[in-house]
């Protein structure tokens, strides 16, 4: 696997400093000009190295230090992509089908989703790659289930490259498989060994894992310490199955002899999807992706528990969500106290820029970009969603994506910017320019195994 292109060298000098257009974080500093400097500890024994914030400001405060010029640029902290498909990547980015809506979206993934490990292994480490070249350090990734079953190679791939965050072990488990499901969930979990370092559990959703394989979910999480994430409240069919036991989604399952009943699955009651699954959802912190469907009562729900919404708009955007569903909720959840931050989802949604490191890359920071200039949404909140609330939802902490004097410090990215008169987080958002992870010390944030 390539190294992410950095434009720091420290193998001359183990601090150096950085003179800036400006140094911007979500705890709302800016300093413009921006001055920072930064050190690199390297430890040989474990092979990871160390970013620390020394000194920050609207001057130079060591003055000893070699200076790096970025008068163009706007430098914040790596970007943490809370909820991708690293192992799609190689299936790139495809139309929706004109015909069938979501149910026959999701066939067309099934059917393209690589299924040998070593072909997904290639398309997680492009996927790597390719959000190093967006300025990403940190993934929620979904470690997608082939034919054969929960597969532990995304997570082997993820925790062998330089970004830190989660690989989430997805699995399927609803009616006449349940139970096997389930039991065969435990043995991967068993065969990870004990250390699962960047290991989590992702149920489907809820068409796809019954109310009960939740519950039993959240019982292995704690049993294994791992953290969760699912997507949840996506599509109008994914309502009116839970609500009504009806749809495309129940036919489907139909159709693979997977279908119970509804009794069985305890839907068809009229509950929104989010109170669907209040009980499991109300014992472990979730990662729930999208949320495109948000009742004032699913709202209700949410935030009485400590999970966060991995809200991925490009994704909202290429379904129509809005046109089905209404606008996306985020800000009212924000509002609210519930930790919202941003995904890209698979590659496939995303436009062919994407599959490009020379000139796009998986980022967050293209979907940080749609919320500022459509929703024209507070700079500091969208800069908060792209850095800290991501970090916060992976279990990472949030401090080390700001800049923080003596703290350890996630990656470093530069956004150079057109309009200087704007402020420095405005302009930011405003740039068309592609981000440049210019530093990474993310895996040392997740943890130091020699201390």
């Amino acid at each position: 696997m390539r190294e992410p292109c950095e434009l720091i060298d420290f193998s001359k000098n183990e601090t150096v400093t950085l003179r800036c257009h400006a140094v911007v974080d979500a705890n709302g500093h800016a300093w413009s000009p921006g001055w920072l400097t930064i050190r690199c500890e390297s430890t040989e024994e474990c092979g990871t190295r160390t970013l620390r914030t020394v000194a920050v400001g609207n001057e130079n405060r060591c003055p000893g230090a070699p200076v790096v010029h970025l008068d163009d640029s706007v430098v914040v902290p790596g970007f943490v992509n809370a909820h991708c498909h690293l192992d799609l990547t190689h299936v790139g980015p495809q139309p929706r089908p004109l015909t069938g809506g979501f149910s026959a979206w999701l066939e067309v993934i099934r059917h393209a989703r690589p299924q040998e490990p070593r072909a997904i292994a290639d398309a997680v480490r492009t996927g790597i790659e390719l959000s190093l070249a967006g300025g990403v350090v940190a993934v929620g990734d979904i470690g997608g289930s082939p034919r054969s079953g929960p597969s532990l190679v995304p997570w082997r791939t993820l925790r062998d490259s330089p970004l830190a965050g989660v690989s989430f072990l997805e699995f399927f488990a609803i009616g006449t498989m349940r139970e096997a499901a389930m039991n065969r969930c435990r043995q991967v979990l068993d065969e990870a060994g004990p250390d699962r370092v960047m290991l989590g559990l992702q149920p489907h959703a809820p068409y796809s894992v019954s109310q009960l394989a939740y519950q039993e979910c959240a019982r292995l999480a704690r049993e294994f310490a791992l953290p969760l994430s699912t997507h949840l409240a996506e599509t109008l069919e994914e309502r009116q199955f839970i609500a009504d036991a009806t749809g495309p989604q129940r036919a489907f399952l139909e159709s693979l002899g997977l279908w119970a009943s509804a009794n069985e699955e305890n839907i068809g009651r009229g509950n929104h999807p989010v109170q669907h699954l209040s009980d499991p959802l109300a014992a472990h912190p979730w990662v729930l992706a999208h949320l495109n469907d948000c009742s004032d009562e699913a709202l209700d729900v949410l935030a009485s528990t400590n999970c966060s919404v991995a809200y991925c708009p490009r994704a909202s955007a290429y379904f129509d969500a809005a046109d089905t569903l209404g606008p996306h909720r985020y800000r009212d959840m924000l509002d609210r106290g519930i930790n919202v931050c941003l995904g890209t989802d698979s590659i496939v949604n995303l436009p062919n820029e994407a599959t490009d490191a020379t000139t796009g890359g998986i980022s967050p920071f293209d979907d940080a970009r749609l919320l500022y200039n459509r929703d024209q949404v507070d700079s500091t909140t969208v800069l908060a969603m792209l850095t800290t609330n991501g970090a916060r939802a992976l279990g990472l902490d949030p401090v080390s994506f700001t800049f923080t004097r003596g703290h350890k410090l996630s990656g470093l990215v530069a956004v150079r910017v057109e309009d200087r008169r704007a402020t420095p987080i405005d302009a930011l958002f405003t740039s068309g320019a592609k981000p440049q992870l210019i530093a990474s010390g993310a895996r040392a944030c997740i943890e130091d195994r020699c201390e």
